[in-house]
């Protein structure tokens, strides 16, 4: 990942460079930074003897990419142009969710390599371009190659929006669960499958106590369908502490990030007065 100041300035539109300020913390005041500073933290100066790291194509346009698509891998391949190995030894890019992976090896003279970057269109909605910056024993802080990568993301027809809570693909209303410790009740969380994949989702049932009972339906759970988990409390059936974790099966996940939390709020004591 980028330094945050890099990221700062490469986010900002190039029309504003002009009008671009930043605040002295010190003072309250303000400066102007010159464009000539904002491109050379766009677009900075290649290391010497970069042109031996020849690309078929330093951009790549990815057209429309579905935010429920999942990751979409480019290939960039390059060919060693020079007459000494090169080694990348680090890659950077302006957004976590373009990921790179790439040939360590030494490259040497008239070999190839490739870059492969993995772009994770969810929670990206819309038109984008991510710069992949390739550095190599050139130079320790000036890039060698700086790649593009571009297209846009069409946003989920899902309403994601509404299930904050995340376990894995399931996407929950709410992650908790309360219930009054005198009374039998039933409360539900409406769940939505966030993935392509069908689930199949389970209870871990043998840790609840015995006054707790749950079940999830459907038994499958298709990409984009509504499912239901139910559970049930009934007092009568024995005590139960005031916190219980309900792990759910079937998600990929460790028991640590596929619980909820069932809550039963503890009995009051009114005083009681003494009659006389």
């Amino acid at each position: 990942m980028l330094h945050k100041g890099f990221i700062r300035y490469v986010l900002i539109p190039f029309g504003m460079a002009a009008a671009l300020v930043a605040a002295r913390p010190a003072r309250g005041q303000f400066h102007i930074v010159p464009r000539e500073r904002l491109d050379s933290l766009v677009h900075p100066a290649l290391a010497n003897g970069a042109q031996a790291m020849r690309f078929d194509r330093t951009r790549i346009e990815t057209g429309h990419i579905g935010e429920d698509d999942g990751p979409k891998s480019f290939v960039f391949t390059w060919r060693n142009a020079g007459s000494k190995p090169l080694v990348i030894t680090r890659v950077k890019t302006t957004c976590g969710c373009a990921v790179p992976s790439y040939d360590k090896r030494p490259v040497k003279p008239g070999e190839s390599a490739s870059v492969t970057v993995t772009y994770h269109p969810k929670g990206h909605p819309g038109s984008f371009v991510r710069k992949i910056f390739l550095f190599t024993q050139l130079a320790e802080n000036a890039p060698t190659a700086i790649l593009e990568l571009a297209g846009e993301v069409i946003p989920s027809a899902r309403p994601t929006y509404a299930y904050p809570h995340a376990r894995g693909n399931l996407l929950l209303k709410q992650e908790e669960i309360r219930f009054d410790a005198t009374e039998r009740q039933v409360e539900s969380i409406e769940c939505l499958n966030g993935g392509n994949d069908t689930l199949r989702v389970g209870i871990d049932t043998q840790i609840l106590p015995p006054c707790i009972r749950a079940e999830f339906t459907p038994a499958e759970l298709l990409p984009g369908a509504i499912g239901e988990l139910t559970v049930r409390f009934d007092p009568a059936a024995g005590k139960a502490p005031q916190r219980i974790p309900l792990f759910l099966r079937g998600l990929g996940l460790p028991p640590g990030q596929s619980a909820i939390t069932i809550r039963i709020a503890p009995q009051n004591n009114d005083s009681k007065i003494a009659n006389n």
